[in-house]
């Protein structure tokens, strides 16, 4: 691994600078003062002048001053867009979707969503030689590159193409479709048997990190990013029937589907074949279906629930 240093600053792509001031289309600045007022008027009305959208990085508190000791007017969530009205030092002065008018920490903001992740701390393998870029996007300079099999530091994920990966101690970015948190790849099985060595796989497999539940929604398991889902399966199992799979369809006490002794998952079917067998953080699973999601993220495995 070649060591190639580059920081970007958290706030990348804000072109404001301080004592920036923001005016309306008719020319006059923005000086009314909504603090207080709730109403949707309010941002639908100013936010329509020329005021620079941006987004909150991380969830982030609204100050009613230019100070970080004053109160709260309300805390707004990562990814949410503000309006900047101007900067007045290290505080920019906004306009929130809720009409409230308020200051934020410039290093809360980013003109960039690509910029916007959720926190993670996860040890993930790269599937392939892959490309290590110093910002997140397909424009981005090529820092170095890393092995088939090299271990990465995930600190950020989201929805969109590139993560945020620590390599000896620097920070770059990588498509997350050539991510993985195995070094191999996962065992498979004809769907039309449930042989011994199989019930024995789902039987011995154990995960000791964050389970898949109804409030957080997604989390990195042992086979990377999980989702859930909760449709009819008829159809489903009714395509696994065709296939020769004849193992009972039932509803764990947890909520979690199952075909026989396996988890019930989606996955994209290039990357794990129908009938094939994956890690999940709630048990071995069977792969039964697959979605669109498959086409942007393809380790991405959605498992059937009834939440």
């Amino acid at each position: 691994m070649n060591k190639y240093t580059k920081f970007i600053p958290v706030f990348a792509g804000l072109l404001l600078f301080p004592g920036t001031q923001l005016y309306a289309l008719d020319g006059s600045k923005n000086s009314s003062n909504l603090i207080g007022s709730s109403t949707a008027e309010n941002f639908t009305a100013i936010s329509s002048a020329k005021m620079q959208k941006m987004y909150l990085l991380n969830d982030t508190k609204i100050f009613s001053s230019n100070s970080t000791v004053s109160a709260v007017l309300e805390t707004q969530l990562r990814g949410t867009q503000v309006s900047i009205m101007n900067v007045e030092g290290d505080l920019c002065k906004v306009l929130t979707q809720t009409g409230n008018i308020g200051y934020v920490s410039i290093d809360m903001l980013t003109s960039q969503p690509e910029y916007i992740f959720v926190p993670d701390n996860v040890v993930m393998y790269a599937t392939k030689d892959t490309v290590l870029k110093l910002i997140p996007s397909d424009k981005g300079e090529s820092a170095t590159e890393t092995q088939a099999n090299e271990e990465l530091q995930v600190t950020g994920s989201n929805d969109l193409k590139y993560w945020r990966v620590v390599v000896d101690g620097a920070v770059y970015y990588t498509d997350h479709n050539t991510l993985n948190t195995k070094k191999t790849t996962s065992k498979t099985v004809s769907s039309a048997a449930s042989t011994n060595t199989a019930n024995t796989a789902a039987a011995t497999f154990t995960w000791n990190g964050s389970a898949l539940n109804p409030s957080s929604g997604t989390i990195i398991g042992p086979s990377g990013k999980e989702t859930y889902y909760n449709l009819n399966m008829n159809g489903v199992v009714s395509i696994m029937r065709s296939s020769g799979n004849s193992d009972e369809y039932w509803v764990r006490e947890d909520g979690v589907k199952m075909l026989g002794n396996y988890v019930m998952v989606a996955a994209n079917l290039s990357v794990h074949p129908r009938g094939s067998l994956v890690e999940t953080s709630l048990g071995m699973g069977i792969v039964c279906d697959t979605g669109g999601f498959a086409y942007t993220n393809q380790n991405q495995l959605d498992i059937a629930v009834a939440w």
